[in-house]
């Protein structure tokens, strides 16, 4: 299949993430639509209505293009992601013979696939399906997490991180799921992908309920309601309050869970398309709670409901397990007989599967049967017969234990103290990243994202960012850079204003050792260090004018020479400049070359001071609070309108820099549980302000910022790197204030 068409197709798929219910209303038999673009449309709209739960509706589509691709010889790429929708309905209502069917035979139809990132999205669903060994599945999910850079484009790249996401989460490792998750919704928010990032959201809430982390969680609620409201989706309520409850569940608040478990079920019943899988989900755990509650017999009346579900389902481990489930609750309400039989039934099954650790389970089960009776003789019986058991699994695993040898096993040890650490590190960038994006609701701030979304797609274009002191330009410039395909390559950012002038040309192009320069050792310049990433130029107007021409000459030419080196190399990173100044004042005075301006701003990306888009400070607002909830340990605080409305009178000097000092300050030194207008009266900027005017603002502006630094030195104990690190600024740009001020 041509690159074109296969790229045709995703782009359907990025246009459905947005939003499915208003891409389900494409009349593809309208007659405006060629016949490739039907059967696009068509592939598209059943993965739509996957998406909102209409799993009749998606199965009649998918069967239907089944049918039509094998039949008339179609790429077998239209095949496969055809196929793949289809695995994820069977998947949906518990079909586990005809998912494995179509995993096979999407597996047989990649090996004639000539593209490997969609190669890699089938070996997700193989590693999940095909392969049972739990090992393999972990070294299999080792491999396809070191091979994202194939998954380039959004569709793949969301669809791996996804996959990982839940994979993890179902080998029970949720800090590693929620590092994948964590990088899925950052790509899905980044490109406006609402269905994605609602479905991520209840990912990450799961999660949550694994690490028990309750702040986390009741924001990812929070945020699938607004989303479930956005999209007009009250399907998503059943898969959101499930998850909920389990977080509540986790955290052993059994009435809550108990209560959002209901209203699970309520959601899921409600919806015309029945989900089994999920009713059954719901009803186990709501017993469980019930049970916990000492509501024994309602527990028992779900796990019957649950039991009822699986009649038609092939999974007949899943049926023994609820079985034996169903007879421990018969034992607590003392119906000894159906226990028993439900009890010897698993033991049986257990048997014949060699399946030592639920055997044991099972024997323990009786036994406690037989003690409640008062049936000592049989009891005793059943515990020695338990431990046994016991023993054999002890010896099983000590010649596993043989077999594999010391060496084996501190090998595996070793890769897993690498794998945790490689993960670890994975959620700190990912945190970080999400901390650093640039935010806003504003139509002003949506300009700004959607041009940074263009430039990330253009790397071979330059870009310049123009804005106010503290609007975000470098936000701006790594969020290009981390949307970009040259993600994984140097991000480096150049404070031209800390430059001397005379060494502007050694610091870019570096220098070659020996009598000319006078260096013992041969200097690596800025485009040498940042290889095929992205260089950031900030402030280009403190570059002199007459390396200015040189620099111009390296962009067209996209090559550079050493001092003192007659070799020349090439240019292959993408160029991000910026400035606070006025462009064609800085050019109207000889500061700027106009040429090197025309090179610079192949895009140009303005960004409004935040006075013009007062709208976005709630959002802004939310996201600093809960950087630094996290990174102090306290909890979110719960901000009042008020607080708000005092934010949107002040006009903002500092901009967005600004506005994250004053939550800081606030966190570090006036934290409290509930924020209210009142707590801005501890900020100079505001308690000054309500008497005086923007211009004695502006004046003091020095004033907050000597006394900024002075709480930071006195909170780091005069730490300049630490304290550097608090104000968000560089060790040398504190050092140059901590002199211009006078600070002792």
């Amino acid at each position: 299949m041509e690159k074109e068409r296969l790229e045709a197709v995703l782009h359907q798929f990025l246009l459905m993430y947005r939003d499915p219910v208003v891409y389900l209303a494409i009349a593809e038999d309208s007659g405006g639509f060629a016949e490739d673009e039907i059967i696009h449309i068509r592939l598209v709209k059943a993965k739509a209505l996957i998406s909102i739960y209409k799993l009749s509706a998606a199965m009649e589509t998918g069967m239907e293009l089944y049918r039509k691709l094998k039949g008339e010889n179609h790429p077998v790429e239209l095949q496969i992601l055809n196929l793949l929708t289809l695995i994820r309905i069977h998947y949906y209502i518990g079909n586990i013979h005809s998912l494995k069917s179509y995993a096979e035979e999407a597996n047989i139809l990649a090996s004639q696939c000539d593209s490997m990132a969609l190669r890699l999205l089938v070996s997700c669903r193989q590693s999940s399906f095909l392969t049972s060994n739990p090992a393999e599945q972990e070294e299999q999910m080792k491999k396809i997490s070191e091979s994202l850079d194939i998954a380039e484009h959004p569709y793949y790249r969301l669809s791996v991180l996804s996959w990982l996401g839940f994979s993890y989460h179902k080998t029970g490792k949720y800090d590693l799921a929620l590092s994948f998750y964590s990088a899925a919704y950052d790509l899905s928010t980044r490109h406006g992908f609402s269905i994605s990032s609602l479905e991520l959201s209840v990912g990450i809430l799961a999660c949550c309920a694994g690490l028990q982390n309750l702040e986390m969680g009741e924001e990812f609620y929070a945020l699938g309601n607004r989303l479930i409201a956005q999209l007009r989706l009250p399907v998503f309520e059943g898969v959101l309050s499930y998850n909920y409850a389990l977080l509540k569940y986790s955290l052993k608040d059994y009435k809550a869970a108990v209560l959002f478990f209901q209203k699970s079920i309520q959601a899921i019943n409600a919806n015309d398309n029945k989900l089994p899988k999920q009713l059954f989900d719901a009803y186990i755990h709501l017993s469980k709670a019930l049970n916990h509650l000492g509501l024994g017999e309602q527990a028992l009346h779900y796990q019957i409901l649950a039991e009822k579900l699986t009649q038609t389902v092939e999974d007949a481990e899943s049926k023994v397990y609820l079985s034996s489930t169903i007879a421990w609750s018969l034992v607590e309400l003392g119906r000894y007989p159906e226990a028993l039989k439900r009890l010897k039934e698993a033991e049986i099954y257990y048997r014949k599967q060699d399946n030592l650790e639920m055997l044991i389970k099972i024997t323990r089960g009786q036994a406690s049967l037989y003690r409640k009776k008062k049936d000592w003789l049989r009891s005793l019986a059943m515990q020695r017969r338990a431990e046994m058991l016991y023993q054999q699994q002890i010896k099983q695993l000590q010649q596993l234990r043989s077999q594999l040898g010391e060496n084996n096993l501190k090998q595996i040890l070793n890769d897993s103290k690498v794998i945790q650490k490689k993960y670890d590190t994975l959620l700190d960038e990912v945190t970080r990243r999400q901390s650093e994006r640039f935010t806003g609701e504003s139509k002003a701030a949506k300009r700004v994202i959607d041009s940074a979304l263009l430039a990330s797609l253009h790397t071979e274009a330059t870009v310049i960012i123009l804005g106010e002191s503290g609007t975000g330009k470098e936000v701006l410039a790594r969020m290009i850079h981390y949307g970009s395909s040259k993600r994984n390559h140097p991000f480096v950012s150049v404070n031209c204003a800390a430059i001397s002038p005379s060494l502007f040309e050694t610091e870019f192009f570096g220098s070659a050792a020996g009598p000319l320069t006078g260096l013992k050792e041969a200097r690596s310049g800025y485009f040498e260090q940042v290889g095929e990433g992205t260089i950031f130029l900030d402030e280009i107007s403190e570059i002199p004018m007459d390396f200015q021409a040189k620099l111009l000459w390296a962009i067209d030419t996209k090559t550079y020479s050493p001092v003192g080196k007659e070799s020349i190399l090439p240019i292959k990173c993408q160029i991000i400049a910026s400035t606070k100044r006025d462009v064609l004042e800085l050019i109207k005075t000889d500061v700027l070359r106009l040429d090197l301006l025309h090179r610079l701003n192949t895009l140009e990306i303005i960004i409004p001071p935040l006075r013009e888009r007062i709208e976005d400070i709630p959002l802004l607002v939310e996201n600093f609070a809960r950087n630094y909830a996290r990174e102090t340990s306290r909890r979110l605080p719960l901000i009042r309108d008020s607080f708000y409305d005092r934010l949107s009178h002040y006009k903002f000097p500092g901009n967005v820099r600004e506005l994250k000092n004053i939550i800081e300050r606030i966190f570090i030194l006036y934290y409290e549980p509930v924020w209210t207008f009142e707590i801005l009266d501890h900020i100079d900027a505001f308690r000054r302000g309500k008497h005086l005017s923007e211009s004695l603002i502006e004046h003091n502006i020095k004033d907050l910022d000597k006394e900024r630094i002075i709480e930071a030195l006195r909170k780091t104990g005069g730490k300049q790197k630490t304290a550097a690190k608090l104000l968000n600024m560089s060790e040398s740009t504190l050092c140059r204030k901590i002199k211009r001020y006078n600070i002792k």
